[in-house]
């Protein structure tokens, strides 16, 4: 398989985290709890719009012996790239489940209909988009989590598309999704404006964000990869959200379409490629932590 172009920066992964319902008083409940499914993306370039088509949810218990469906009255057909820079599509609203542990959550994907799952690229091409097994099984989201008698699981899908969709050899768009699942009652935000003199103009310039403190920033495809990324609007401004509560290391890099992301690129190499390194950055729940990007720091 082949990257699509370096302009679309787009590769696969897959992510995976423990996450726990949080809210209500188990002694007033039923044994219920209430599910919200809210759906993100990151910026990214060379694609106008990506339309993925969905039926439903599936959660799946974590013994393995039930699962609970929820399947739309009408298809819910979404352009990721609508919903940047902290906007949610609501995909599922207040829905009773049963409290407990779940292994997986599965979204249920329309891809055998003429252009329901589709990537339109900026010139205005439209491409089927196939998603590997998505017919039988939909999206698996790997992530467990407890809900809790009494309360509310309230939860982000981040779509990283900049990671998922590739070219194959003969010539088929492929999604393949790297999603993020974040617990919405201990997520926040980290955004701010570039300064004007910090890259040459017409740069890609894209913000990379670290687990920790990192001194030396590497690209996509390196072993210490990023966990994700976002684009610089026109304005200079951008936003990194729905990050777990903790610390964080932020990169501005004015050569995005340079990275490839399914290699370590050179360019990138031990902190090079980056004109601008955060330092540690503490991101507090349901807050807005600011870093303001210019050349040096």
């Amino acid at each position: 398989m082949v990257t699509f172009s370096r302009a679309l920066l787009l590769a696969s992964a897959v992510s995976a985290m423990a996450l726990t319902g949080c809210g209500g008083d188990d002694s007033s409940s039923d044994g219920k709890a209430k599910l919200s499914l809210g759906m993100t993306d990151a910026p990214v370039d060379g694609a106008a719009e990506v339309w993925v088509q969905f039926s439903g949810v599936t959660l799946i218990r974590a013994d393995g012996e039930a699962e609970t469906t929820f399947t739309f009255d009408e298809p819910k057909r979404i352009n990721l790239l609508a919903y940047q820079h902290g906007e949610i599509y609501p995909l599922l609203e207040n829905e009773e489940i049963d409290a407990g542990e779940y292994s997986q959550i599965r979204l249920l994907v329309d891809t055998e209909g003429d252009l329901d799952t589709v990537i339109v690229l900026d010139g205005g091409a439209t491409f089927e988009l196939t998603i590997p097994s998505g017919a039988q099984t939909g999206l698996k989201l790997v992530n467990g989590f407890t809900a809790t008698a009494g309360g509310e699981v309230n939860f982000t899908l981040d779509f990283d598309l900049r990671k998922s969709v590739t070219l194959t050899g003969n010539g088929e768009f492929k999604l393949r999704p790297t999603i993020r699942i974040i617990d919405n009652i201990e997520a926040g935000h980290i955004a701010g404006t570039v300064a004007s003199d910090a890259c040459p103009a017409e740069s890609e310039m894209a913000i990379y964000v670290y687990e920790g403190a990192v001194t030396e920033p590497e690209d996509l495809g390196a072993d210490a990869e990023p966990l994700v990324t976002t684009y610089v609007k026109t304005d200079l401004s951008y936003q990194a959200s729905f990050l777990a509560a903790g610390e964080y290391t932020l990169a501005l890099t004015c050569i995005a379409d340079e990275d490839d992301p399914e290699v370590d690129d050179d360019a990138f190499g031990s902190g090079a490629g980056f004109v601008a390194v955060s330092g540690s950055l503490t991101v507090t729940a349901d807050q807005t932590t600011e870093w303001n990007p210019a050349v040096g720091g």
